[in-house]
């Protein structure tokens, strides 16, 4: 090989030496990001999909049962190839060179599902809502109404409709009034007329002692379960349990509009105030002392009008379990006698929707008894539903902790 020749390489090589380097380097780095995404979605969808899932085994009164995903690794690797071949003819002709590249990239992303501990996961699939976790949502740009549709079973003396797994349906008389106070309540907070607010509020958490009996070990365990002693009078201590619900506040204008005094009558509130504070049944400290007492709670004495709006909520699974009656199921199932007969009027909230084959325009679809249940891209009130109940089993239940590793998957 002549000087020349060497040079030749010299030359070539160095630089698309580099450029596949580099080149290999920034393909990486964009594959990278866009798996990134890709996982995401993958995750995302993967919840979803098992949400579904369990509603349509709900409406089949089969088992529900979840699993959580755990954690989420991959590996990415790539490399460069570079080859050069040449030929050098005798004589007179031109020596012939060529440059060949390539460029390798593999991926192994794997997925890790949980098994959630029984007792704690079932504490709170089962156990109703907190009224704050249902006032957050409210609060979080879901519907009020629809929030209170779906979580509340009774808000002081009005009942919402309520679902039995055996016999179906059922509507109180006082429903329709139920729904009045939620309409008239985001009718006047959408014109200011009323608002929402979190503030403090606190109750009796146990006997008034003298703060020289009072442990003080007990004060510092105490705090993280919101629980307070405070000196009202001198050398003694109460303890009171904080909270912080939200408040319906009623403006001054409220005394002349005759929408803001039906909603006071309709939820039975004291016409001389303005604020109303919206806790669960436990948190409203009368009722305690009323019971203690032997007397009715105050939402049955007929003639009391009442200083804040109680709450007794839905559990996640009577949620789920409402929310199944939404999905359709194939005739031949229900004459049968394998899954039972609903009546349910949950169109206008969800519907799942059934198919023979795998349906093409689904927004989320699963596969169940060799059918597909699926919710239509086009059907955005069925959507925004389903992401109201993803957002409550997911504020509500969550991940469980201690949950144990059972099934490590690649990703495809």
């Amino acid at each position: 090989m002549d000087g020349n020749m060497v040079k030749w390489f010299r030359i070539c090589l160095l630089p698309i030496t580099l450029a596949v380097g580099t080149a290999g380097c920034g393909m990486q780095a964009k594959v990278i990001q866009a798996r990134h995404w890709d996982l995401n979605e993958t995750i995302r969808e993967t919840s979803n999909e098992q949400l579904l899932l369990n509603l349509v085994r709900l409406r089949f009164d089969d088992t529900p049962y979840f699993l959580q995903l755990s954690s989420v690794t991959t590996n990415f690797s790539a490399g460069a190839s570079l080859g050069a071949t040449g030929t050098f003819p005798q004589g007179d002709a031109d020596n012939v060179f060529g440059l060949n590249t390539g460029i390798s990239y593999s991926e192994s992303p794997t997925v890790t599902w949980a098994i959630p501990d029984s007792r704690e996961f079932l504490g709170r699939f089962q156990a109703p809502m907190g009224a704050d976790q249902l006032t957050v949502l409210a609060q979080s740009g879901f519907d009020l109404v629809e929030v209170f549709r779906v979580g509340a079973q009774k808000m002081n003396r009005l009942r919402n409709r309520e679902f039995h797994i055996r016999d179906g349906e059922f509507r109180p008389d006082n429903y329709p009034e139920f729904l009045e106070a939620l309409d008239l309540m985001e009718a006047l907070r959408k014109e200011g007329v009323i608002d929402f607010a979190h503030s403090l509020m606190t109750s009796y958490g146990g006997v008034t002692v003298p703060i020289s009996q009072l442990d003080t070990r007990g004060v510092a365990e105490g705090m993280p379960y919101s629980l307070l002693y405070l000196s009202r009078e001198p050398g003694m201590a109460t303890p009171y349990r904080v909270s912080k619900p939200l408040y319906l506040r009623f403006t001054k204008e409220s005394d002349h509009d005759p929408r803001a005094q039906r909603l006071r009558q309709l939820l039975t509130l004291r016409p001389d105030l303005y604020s109303y504070p919206i806790t669960d049944t436990v948190d409203v400290s009368p009722e305690g002392i009323r019971a203690v007492d032997g007397k009715l709670a105050e939402v049955f004495e007929p003639d009391a009008t009442l200083t804040h709006i109680a709450l007794t909520n839905r559990s996640v699974l009577d949620i789920l379990t409402f929310a199944a009656a939404s999905v359709d199921v194939p005739e031949s199932e229900v004459v049968s006698g394998r899954v039972r007969e609903r009546d349910a009027q949950l169109d206008e909230y969800l519907n799942v929707r059934l198919s023979k084959t795998e349906p093409s325009n689904a927004w989320l679809k699963v596969q169940y008894r060799g059918a597909w249940y699926y919710i239509p891209a086009t059907d955005l009130n069925a959507r925004t539903s389903f992401r109201l109940l993803s957002a409550i089993f997911l504020s509500v239940v969550g991940e469980v902790p201690g949950a144990k590793p059972v099934l490590t998957l690649p990703v495809n």
